[in-house]
Formats: structure tokens, C-alpha cells, sequence
């Protein structure tokens, strides 16, 4: 089934504009509360303002140009605006430091940054270094340009280019879009190559799965160099010409009362939001929003979940899925019986299984990897940049995708999330779930985070160690920790170890960095 045709991104915004004009596309807040609006025609004319400036830079199709923002309308009007003449867009995780940003800049051979003032001290010593492919920087500042060579005031050059496109370069579905670099909590990130059918599809897909309409509004503070911003977020909202309200920072006092002003319809929380927010005071207010759904991912225990839909008068709609498949290809479908703790059942032009460790597929309530089948550039990744190894051990040919996840599948085809195989403790022969664990340690009351790791023991192959933080102003003994884990848990699953800390590492996306605790 091919619902897209030959529409590339450059065409689906030539057609919004003219379906959509002059309603609300994007709605942006700064974290100062500053905000800025823009109408589809708008929209449409920025992104094609940012095209010419980049053709007149030497920007030409195929071109690499790593995007290194926090959420701003800006980075939209470079992503499509790259889109409509055919370059690559690289986003480049916003709290990434030197080493980190340089490695990507290094391995997809990046010549182009664009970037604000904060982030200018990072990409500075790239162009003076001889060895480093970049070459010319768009700078975003409101203060003077620095005097360097390479550096272009991206606003002021943007603003004397023409709202229409002056140049219209040849451009297929198949074409890549974007090279976008896995979070890498385990390993080296790998890059993920995208096309304009993947990005076009996604838009389809997750409207669908959301039941999107145009009178929708959809309010998100998931980083835009994140799959899940731009996939499960911006582009279904954009796709059915719904407002899409973007938030450029997380606030746990401001973010409920974000939701009641812009009357968002849908939105979407990570764990650690609905523990922030759960911890703020309970206003007479919050359960007067319009939310229909909200999008929600990754684990959380079952006494968080009844405690947040009561007190907010919500209805969540899970979802799985990894920057390989795009979007949330295995979720809660519109119109069908959801099933907590069920992750869902696959949507339309996707298939899953259970498979075990020979790659066969597993009975129903047997726990194995999770592999999912799609079409590679369409409704799957279609490579990794640069690592015909990784893609081969990742993709079969006949597209399935084997994710590194277990779960397993109950009788009815609802799929269940068990834990990352890296996040699986091999203790004394039993397969051990670090998601498990954690969520039993995190109701307890004084516990406000938790991470759990496989650390190495010469008798039982792996022990377990807890990293914990504790809430604000409460005390907890090693010995009060563990009498809570024995009452709680079976003895093969109770922590050999424990540790307290102020925080936990955390990517943009909410997962623990574990390889910093190791």
C-alpha cells in the first residue's frame, strides 16, 4: 500500500500553504514566555527563505548540515528548508558537548552547522582545526558575529532572501532527509538514515494513531532533535493542519498550566514528567484542559499510572517504537480496547514477533526479542550512515528489524515490554528485568528516581546494583532500602549493592544513561 506517491516534503509544504494559509501552524514559547506564531503561509515562507540562503551558501543536494539547536522555530525552517533542496539535515543532540558533537561532525563529514550563541564556543576551535570537514557556520544571535571566518549571521542573511523558492532541484521520495544519531545509552550512536518517504509516512501514520483533525492542538517539550518530536508530534500535526505548539523548555511548575492556556487536545509525558508534576500542588484548575490523549512512553509502575490519570483526568495512549522504526509502530490504536501494561498491537503496514535466540518465532506469553517488518526507506530506517555491519546484523532483508527489546505477546496479538536485552541481569541462571525492579523500588514514598545495572559477580555471573535518589529532604538507611526490596520482590531479584546519588544521568528522551553509571 502506497499512500504517499511522490510526495517529497518539499511538495507536502507547497501544499499545506495553499490548503491552510493562513491558519495557526506553529505556536513557539520561549522559556521566558516569549512567543511567536506562525500561519502555514508563514510557515512555508520562512522555511523557503531558509532554502534560498542555504542554495546561496553552496548548500546543494546530498550536502550534510548538522543542526545543533535547542526547540526554536528555527530548526523547522532548516529542516524542510534543507528538505526543498535536497540537503541532509544532521540534528545534533542539544546537550552534547565538543567531543560528542565533533564525533558526528566527523562521521557524517558535516561542512555546515547551524547553531545559536550558546552553543558557538563548541563548534569554534572545529573551524579553526584543518583536520575537522566543517567549514562554514550559520550563527543565530541577536549580538554582534564574531570575527571569524566561516561564520554567517544566519537572520540577517535569511531576511534578504525572497519567500519563494528560487530554486527547485530535482527531488525523489527516496531521496535521504535526514541522518538522525540513536541516543546511544549503551554504545556509540549509530546514524540513522531517513528519507522524505520515512518523514512523509510518519506524518500519515501518527496522525492516524492519535485520530488527528485540523481543529486539533497538539503541545510537546520533546527536544526537536528527537525522532519523537518530529515524528510522533510535529509532522502528524502539521499533516492534518492541526496547530502544533512547541515548548522550548520542560517546566514542572509552568507545564500543566501550559496545557489550560493553549487548550492542547493532545500532548505526551515521559515518566520523569508525571513525577514532576505529581509533585507540584494541586491546583483547583488542572483537570479543566481539552486533552484527549496523551502520548506516553517507556515504563512506569501501576501505582504512578492510577495516581496520575486520577488526579489529572487523563487517558494515556502508549506506544513503542525506536528512531529505526520512525514512529510508534506497536500502540494503542484509535477506536480499539487499550490494555495496561500492553505496549498495543502493530498498526497498519507493519508486522511483529516474538522471536528467540535461533531467530524463531516464540508462543504466545513466551518472552524473546521483539522484531518488527517494515519497508526499508518507507516505513522503516533504510540504513545506518556508513555501517553496512550494523545494518546487516539490525535489518534482514526482507525487512525485519530485530530491536534488541524483550517482550512478549499475549493470545489476543497484545504485545508486552519487558526491558532492553542490554537491561537484562544474568543472575545465577535466572534472566533478570532491570525495568522490573525498578519500578517495584520507585513506590516506595522517600524514593524519587532509580536505576538499576548488572554489575560483575565471579558466583552468580552478574549482582545487582540500585543507583537511587531520594526525594527532597527525606532520609533512607541501606538497611531500610533493603527490607523494602525483600518484602517486595523475589529474593533473586533484591540488589546486592545500593548507592545514593543527587540525580541520575538521562537522555533528552528520559532513558538513564547507563553507561555513565558503569
Amino acid at each position: 500500500m502506497d499512500v504517499i506517491g511522490k510526495q517529497n516534503l518539499r511538495q507536502m509544504w507547497d501544499d499545506l500553504a495553499e490548503v491552510y494559509d493562513t491558519k495557526t501552524a506553529l505556536i513557539f514559547e520561549s522559556a521566558q514566555g516569549h512567543v511567536r506564531q506562525f500561519s502555514y503561509g508563514e510557515l512555508n515562507e520562512e522555511i523557503n527563505r531558509t532554502a534560498n540562503l542555504f542554495h546561496a551558501g553552496g548548500i546543494k543536494k546530498g550536502d550534510h548540515v548538522a543542526l545543533h539547536l535547542d526547540n526554536c522555530p528555527e530548526f523547522f525552517f532548516c529542516w524542510f528548508g534543507l528538505a526543498k533542496i535536497g540537503a541532509v539535515m544532521v540534528p545534533i543532540n542539544a546537550r552534547f558537548m565538543y567531543e560528542e558533537s565533533a564525533w558526528i561532525i566527523n562521521h557524517c563529514q558535516a561542512h555546515y552547522v547551524v547553531t545559536r550563541d550558546n552553543f558557538y564556543p563548541i563548534y569554534q576551535p572545529m573551524l579553526q582545526d584543518e583536520k575537522n570537514p566543517l567549514t562554514q557556520l550559520f550563527l543565530i544571535t541577536e549580538n554582534s558575529l564574531p570575527a571569524e571566518k566561516g561564520v554567517i549571521d544566519f537572520l540577517k542573511e535569511k531576511a534578504k532572501h525572497p519567500v519563494t523558492l528560487n530554486h527547485h532541484t530535482p527531488l525523489s521520495v527516496d531521496d535521504t532527509a535526514e541522518i538522525l544519531f540513536t541516543s546511544g545509552t549503551t554504545s556509540q550512536p549509530k546514524g540513522v538514515v531517513i528519507t522524505h518517504y520515512n518523514l512523509r509516512f510518519a506524518g500519515y501514520y501518527s496522525s492516524w494513531q492519535n485520530a488527528l483533525r485540523e481543529d486539533d492542538i497538539y503541545l510537546t517539550v520533546m527536544p526537536a532533535f528527537h525522532i519523537d518530536c518530529q515524528c510522533t508530534a510535529s509532522l502528524p500535526a502539521f499533516s492534518v493542519g492541526a496547530t502544533f505548539v512547541l515548548l522550548e523548555k520542560y517546566s514542572a511548575r509552568a507545564f500543566w498550566k501550559q496545557i489550560l492556556k493553549y487548550q492542547a487536545t493532545v500532548t505526551e509525558c515521559i515518566p520523569m514528567m508525571m513525577r514532576t508534576l505529581m509533585a507540584q500542588p494541586v491546583s483547583s484548575e488542572e483537570k479543566q484542559h481539552k486533552l484527549r490523549e496523551v502520548m506516553f512512553y517507556l515504563n512506569l509502575a501501576d501505582e504512578e499510572k492510577d495516581a496520575f490519570i486520577e488526579r489529572f483526568n487523563v487517558r494515556l495512549l502508549t506506544s513503542y517504537g525506536m528512531t529505526e522504526t520512525i514512529v510508534g509502530l506497536i500502540g494503542d490504536r484509535p477506536g480499539d480496547k487499550r490494555r495496561w501494561p500492553s505496549i498495543g498491537r502493530p498498526g497498519f503496514c507493519y508486522q511483529a514477533q516474538i522471536r528467540d535466540k535461533q531467530n524463531n518465532q516464540v508462543p504466545d506469553g513466551v518472552v524473546g526479542e521483539i522484531c518488527v517488518k517494515g519497508e526499508p526507506g518507507k516505513t522503516i530506517f533504510k540504513e545506518y550512515y556508513n555501517r553496512p555491519d550494523a545494518t546487516a546484523k539490525a535489518l534482514e532483508p526482507e525487512g525485519w528489524l530485530h530491536t534488541g527489546d524483550y517482550g512478549y505477546r499475549d493470545d489476543e496479538g497484545f504485545f508486552y515490554f519487558v526491558d532492553r536485552s542490554c537491561n537484562m541481569i544474568k543472575r545465577g541462571g535466572e534472566n533478570v528485568s532491570c525495568v522490573e525492579i525498578e519500578n517495584i523500588i520507585s513506590s516506595h514514598p522517600k524514593i524519587q528516581d532509580v536505576a538499576v545495572i548488572g554489575v560483575p559477580d565471579n558466583i552468580r555471573d552478574e549482582a545487582i546494583k540500585a543507583f537511587v535518589v531520594l526525594v527532597e529532604n527525606e532520609t533512607l538507611s541501606e538497611e531500610e532500602f533493603f527490607h523494602f526490596c525483600e518484602q517486595n520482590m523475589a529474593k533473586f531479584k533484591v540488589p546486592s549493592a545500593v548507592e545514593f546519588k543527587e540525580g541520575l544521568p538521562r537522555n533528552c528522551s528520559g532513558k538513564v544513561i547507563k553507561k555513565h553509571l558503569k
